[in-house]
């Protein structure tokens, strides 16, 4: 049994009708099977009480045109839609409209790199050097994969330089980089650090990097409207992103698709977030794994735990802790770094949670996988992390 609830309400600040839909899913499972089940209208209208207390809020104060938001509770998915996906058109947001991810790709990243050691492809512990033999410079005999996996290699930069595209032009940057500290020693973000590990988890394969991840981690998943190339039939949902009024969308680049190129909607967010609140439920067993090896705590700095692509904060904690963390000014400088040795498996008491930007987007990812609770967030402007983690931890608070 499938139950839909639509508000509808003007908000004359946002200057656009919002319309909030609340979709309860049951499994194509349950529902081949003829299975009924219900959801208490409390559940349900708790949740669309929390998001409708804070998303359109938010987007007044950052005057975003469009929202798609997801949340899980209980296991069961909830899907909020507000404002529109192009100001041209006034394309409607829908569960559906696609949105660009940023760095939460880095989380799809981190699982297929997680797939890739599951089948014995790299190990952690193997040199830059030794799975790419022409980065021959002695600065990366002894960085490790997992030292570019979790930005401790010794502070590769933020971005891969625009003049860098192609193969070899990336071979020379990397060859003509020197570490600014000794390797896992400090954390310093940076797509050119977690886009070679994606890179390179996948050489042994033979395949690319796209190839990879449709086969071991998209198709698996069911995630059919998660892209890096938007193809034409899906056109019609690929939102327009804004910035000081102007639509844009991300530009191709080297690494691109590893670090911060993927699109979706936030009905596959869903899934995806479902399936990392809960890998147990994943039938493939090799990406059962990797997701599992996604979440675990491979260095500490300060209060917050870095896996491959996801980051985790112990659970309960203070809001500001993680608004403070999420700020660029904290987030993008470098920080002391302490090696977790053994690594620490997943631990259902935390926040594990990502956040991701492009020029014209905003998304957000979070959730704690004891309380079976998740949000994701995907706005088509780019607004400050802060008011982002604020609101996602203002909703999933309400609903502990």
């Amino acid at each position: 049994m499938i139950r839909l609830l639509n508000v509808g309400f003007d908000d004359e600040l946002v200057m656009m009708n919002t319309r909030l839909s609340c979709t309860l899913a049951l499994s194509a499972l349950l529902l081949s099977s003829g299975a009924q089940a219900s959801t208490p209208p409390s559940a349900e209208m708790r949740v669309a009480e929390a998001v409708k207390q804070t998303i359109p809020a938010l987007m007044q104060q950052q005057q975003i045109p469009g929202m798609a938001v997801a949340v899980i509770y209980q296991g069961t998915p909830y899907y909020f839609s507000y404002g529109v996906a192009d100001k041209a058109t006034r394309r409607a947001v829908t569960p559906q409209t696609l949105f660009e991810l940023g760095s939460v790709s880095k989380t799809f990243t981190g699982v297929l790199g997680g797939y890739a050691l599951q089948r014995g492809d790299i190990r952690l512990q193997d040199t830059v050097a030794s799975q790419w033999p022409a980065l021959n410079g002695p600065q990366w005999r002894a960085i490790t994969l997992q030292q570019l996996a979790t930005y401790t290699a010794g502070g590769l930069p933020l971005q891969v330089p625009d003049a860098v595209t192609d193969t070899a032009q990336l071979l020379d940057f990397y060859q003509r980089w020197q570490p600014r500290w000794a390797p896992g020693t400090m954390r310093s973000y940076s797509n050119a650090s977690i886009g070679l590990f994606g890179m390179l988890a996948v050489r042994p394969s033979g395949m690319d990097f796209s190839q990879a991840m449709t086969r071991w981690v998209l198709q698996p998943l069911g995630l059919k409207h998660t892209y890096f190339r938007v193809p034409p039939a899906a056109e019609g949902e690929y939102a327009w992103g804004y910035r000081e009024g102007k639509a844009l969308r991300v530009s191709p680049g080297m690494l691109e698709q590893e670090a911060y190129g993927i699109k979706s909607s936030a009905q596959d967010m869903a899934t995806w977030l479902q399936a990392n609140l809960d890998p147990a439920a994943v039938t493939q067993a090799t990406l059962r794994q990797a997701l599992l090896r996604a979440q675990t705590r491979y260095y500490q700095s300060g209060e917050m735990y870095q896996g491959l692509g996801w980051e985790m904060l112990s659970w309960p904690l203070q809001a500001q802790t993680l608004i403070d963390g999420s700020d660029n000014r904290v987030a993008l400088q470098p920080q002391p770094v302490h090696l977790i040795e053994p690594p620490t498996p997943p631990q259902p008491a935390s926040w594990v949670h990502k956040t991701g930007s492009t020029n014209g987007f905003g998304a957000y990812i979070a959730f704690i996988p004891g309380s079976r609770l998740g949000i994701v967030m995907l706005a088509n402007k780019n607004y400050p992390n802060p008011a982002r983690v604020q609101a996602a931890y203002t909703i999933l608070q309400q609903l502990q």
